[in-house]
């Protein structure tokens, strides 16, 4: 997959900015086309019923004009040298998102992230599953200030497609980086790793060079990590002690994976890790 257009959803927050400027790298790097996109939430009929339709009409033009402005500000201070598109639009953030992404044939999505729990209130907040389940390209979730590249990336994996998927869309973005192929067995298995099992244990290794070798990536560039517990937490505890820049993984699999952003465990990993995630979604046929 080609990178040639990236979207940035900016609510001008901290984590927005931090994620403009991941953007901007990204698109500089890649030569692609940068989409800025802002959301104006509706108020309530509620608020708005003593207003003639007209009035409405000025009122969201005035504001579209006003944030037009002030997108074309912040981008300003980052880079002149790459092809950008200023868009206001108004409705529900991640389904205007996501449709935004879809009709502009958008290669990925890049958003702010609080650090310390959810995703931005007002980019994702409790929407995020619903973008990550209605998205067809990755979603990259910045929560740390981009004062470094992602130099080390953790991919988790579980044998599948998408998981394949993701190791080759992520090592497309960031070709310079060293990579962990990190998978997970579930707590109940986890006495494999304690010497009851050491020729599973060869053969889940011998798996993870077979899957590598048949993604199309420099193998040269990755490690490989067999480790096990319950899944958030365990990916974050790797990511820590590895250091990594950046968590990527697959929307959907063969394993609990596939419910890291749209059930609990995406809670707890939001609410654990203050790593930058890689969303990378199934291929769509």
């Amino acid at each position: 997959m080609e990178i040639n257009n990236i979207l940035i959803a900016s609510d001008f927050s901290k984590h927005s900015d931090y994620s403009l400027s991941r953007a901007v790298t990204l698109a500089e790097q890649h030569k692609a086309i940068l989409h800025f996109l802002h959301i104006l939430i509706q108020p309530r009929i509620g608020n708005f019923s003593q207003f003639s339709i007209e009035e409405l009409e000025q009122d969201y033009l005035a504001q579209k004009k006003k944030v037009e402005k002030k997108l074309l500000k912040c981008i300003k201070k980052y880079s002149h040298n790459i092809e950008t598109y200023v868009s206001v639009l108004a409705g529900r953030a991640a389904d205007e998102i996501v449709r935004y992404a879809k009709e502009n044939k958008c290669n990925m999505i890049i958003a702010g992230a609080h650090g310390e729990y959810y995703i931005n209130d007002y980019i994702l907040g409790t929407t995020s599953s619903s973008m990550v389940s209605h998205s067809n390209v990755p979603i990259l979730l910045v929560k740390k200030e981009p004062s470094f590249a992602y130099n080390r990336i953790i991919i988790a994996t579980d044998f599948s497609e998408v998981s394949k998927n993701a190791i080759e869309f992520t090592f497309k973005c960031f070709p310079n980086a060293t990579f962990q192929l990190l998978h997970i067995i579930d707590i109940y298995f986890t006495k494999m790793l304690l010497g009851y099992g050491q020729e599973e244990t060869k053969d889940i290794s011998h798996r993870l060079d077979d899957f590598l070798g048949k993604c199309n990536v420099d193998q040269t560039k990755f490690q490989k990590k067999i480790m096990g517990g319950y899944i958030a937490d365990t990916i974050v505890i790797q990511s820590e002690k590895w250091q990594a820049d950046l968590i990527s993984f697959g929307a959907q699999g063969n394993s609990k994976l596939q419910y890291l952003i749209t059930g609990s465990v995406a809670k707890r990993l939001l609410q654990l890790s203050t790593t930058d995630m890689l969303v990378v979604p199934p291929k769509q046929k």
